[in-house]
């Protein structure tokens, strides 16, 4: 009767990282082959006590075929057991080959690779956002030479992440080989020896310098090199936890949906009643203006009516005052009263045009840049109808440059050169993007008509249609958080009402410069606490500084214990200089006020 053969990856070292299934074929076995000088032979116990051991150390190929062999012809279940994952360099292609050749059948268990323990015990990752995409897991040639193509110096010229196997003995050579190759002096570097025996090693350097710390260490095998920005484990965020990214699991962050001020408009009962289940799911910036005869359909704090005959003036005002109008009534009555009152996609509102059925959701006006595009699919979630999208690039699957704009909250510099963009991006023209790393990867990537030119210091985005030599520049939007707070307010109370009101104003803390408040909370731990842990600095103002600025919602309380008007708002306004605005009045919460405006110098 045949036995079985089993390759098996016993992982770097730890016995405990080798895999379950690597342990079940242990448990099985009866012959053991396994490489004594780098296999941990705890890893041994898992066979049966009667299983045959073998150490293949001293055996040469001939000898541990044979072993394999005569085993399996009587039956017996063979494991033999190779260090890390045996597909890197663990000499067992030519094993195949001959077992290939005799007619042995075999299978192969993966293991842990001693690349993986190094990198678990450097606590990095080899592919970092904005770093590198890219690792090569190589040698130097020795005494087992490598192809011309692979040779060291040309891999390292690449810039990404190498992992270099078997070459520490020559580690001052090698160094050598990476400078030729254009590597900084600086570019980080380590070495881990025995990665996860209790015997680890782990030596931190440069290139320049860690030929020299390795050999001071004594190390000179069994160790593996990494050479990379990511050992520095500074790199952009990825596009899995970025809030701004979407995929099957998780929607979007607050950006890629809509958050405005909605007013729904309603001319029949039935109508009516669609407005308010729309109103409900957009929540609490959203309200319902009907005729006065309809107004018992709608929750009070909600409502708005207009007498009969009024409808037009209701419209025209909601026109100015929200940043969309919801219309639930026939297409044609909102474009003849539209019509009067558009300017340009900069100014306009966004209009959503719904049946009363709820069954389409028409995005009709300010699709990219006033968001009526993410509106109409809200709105279709909410009723279960169909978003219906018009624009040309949305119905391409491409994100516009204005669409871009709004979502991340840039401002358009040159808005008259966006006509010419587009048409050349729905042409599948050549243009290039210099934008952050993670816009580009998110949105452009794919396309090979774009072309990537890098990320500009300050955030900034550039379109160019070397064609045409038209330019659009965009200019990141940059908001200050005023912050007022009861005294000795814990960080985590201050920290949940800002990242309520960053919310509700669909921005995220990449969109803030800094915190703000009075000079009198300079020693407010809660406070402190919570810019440092998100990154900001917080800017103190005095009173008087203060109680020059109007605000929209002065605080009673605020000017009877601090002798101010406002704190939040008024903070808000100072930190974000001249010209600045509002975009999130005052927010209350039980321990602390938040407020937001958009920088404008």
């Amino acid at each position: 009767m045949a036995g079985t053969i089993t390759f098996v990856g016993a992982g770097p070292g730890a016995p405990d990282l080798i895999t379950l299934r690597g342990v079940e074929a242990l448990k099985r076995a009866d012959l053991v082959i396994y490489a004594g000088s780098l296999v941990n032979e705890q890893l041994l116990d898992y066979a049966p006590p009667a299983a045959r051991r073998v150490n293949s150390a001293g055996l040469d190929f001939t000898a541990v075929i044979a072993e394999i062999k005569a085993a399996y012809e009587t039956g017996k279940a063979v494991v033999r057991l190779h260090t890390g994952d045996p597909a890197m360099y663990g000499a067992v292609a030519e094993q195949y080959r001959e077992l290939d050749r005799l007619g042995l059948p075999y299978s192969v268990v993966p293991g842990v690779s001693s690349v993986f323990a190094a990198a678990a015990a450097l606590k990095t990752e080899f592919t970092m956002p904005g770093l590198s995409q890219s690792a090569i897991l190589t040698r130097d040639a020795g005494r087992t030479p490598v192809p011309d193509g692979e040779a060291l110096e040309k891999l390292a010229a690449c810039g990404c992440t190498l992992c270099i196997f078997l070459s520490v003995a020559g580690i001052r050579q090698l160094t050598q080989k990476l400078l030729a190759a254009g590597r900084s002096p600086q570019t980080p570097a380590a070495v881990v020896y025995r990665a996860s025996w209790p015997n680890e090693i782990v030596v931190r350097g440069t290139v320049a310098d860690i030929a020299g710390k390795v050999e001071a260490a004594g190390i000179k095998r069994q160790s593996i090199i990494i050479v990379g920005e990511v050992l520095e484990r500074s790199g952009e965020l990825s596009s899995l936890y970025n809030k701004h990214f979407a995929h099957g699991y998780r929607t979007a962050d607050p950006r890629d949906g809509f958050h405005g001020r909605c007013a729904l408009f309603a001319l029949s009962a039935k109508g009516t009643c669609k407005a308010v289940e729309i109103a409900a799911g957009l929540g609490d910036d959203a309200k319902v203006f009907v005729p006065e005869k309809h107004a018992h359909l709608v929750p009070g704090a909600r409502l708005e009516t207009y007498p009969e005959g009024g409808f037009a003036d209701a419209y025209t005002g909601a026109w100015k005052r929200f940043d969309a109008l919801v219309m639930v009534m026939a297409a044609g009555i909102v474009v003849r009263h539209a019509a009067k009152l558009c300017r340009s996609k900069l100014h306009d509102p966004a209009v959503v045009v719904c049946d009363e059925a709820g069954d389409y959701a028409v995005s009709l006006l300010s699709g990219h840049l006033g968001g009526a595009n993410r509106l109409a699919r809200a709105i279709a979630g909410i009723t279960g109808g169909k978003p219906v999208i018009t624009t040309a690039t949305d119905v391409r699957k491409l994100m516009a440059f204005d669409e871009l704009a709004a979502r991340f909250r840039y401002r358009l510099l040159n808005p008259k050169a966006l006509v010419r963009i587009a048409t050349a991006m729905l042409d599948g023209e050549a243009l290039e993007l210099t934008m952050p790393p993670a816009l580009f990867q998110n949105f452009y990537a794919d396309n090979p008509e774009f072309r990537y030119q890098g990320a500009s210091p300050d955030g900034a985005i550039q379109v160019r249609h070397a064609a045409s030599d038209t330019v659009l520049r965009l200019e990141k939007l940059r908001y200050a958080v005023g912050v007022g707070c009861r005294r000795n307010a814990p960080a985590e109370e201050i920290a949940a009402a800002v990242d309520a009101a960053l919310e509700t104003a669909g921005l995220v803390y990449d969109d803030i410069d800094c915190f703000a408040s009075i000079d009198l909370k300079q020693d407010e731990a809660g406070l402190l606490e919570a810019a440092k842990n998100a990154g900001k600095t917080v800017r103190f103002f005095t009173a008087a500084e203060l109680n020059r600025i109007e605000v929209p919602h002065p605080s009673l309380a605020a000017r009877e214990k601090l002798g101010v008007n406002s704190v939040s708002e008024a903070a808000a306004l100072l930190a974000a200089g001249p010209g600045a605005q509002l975009v999130l009045d005052k927010q209350i919460h039980s321990q602390a006020t938040v407020a937001i405006a958009e920088v404008k110098s």
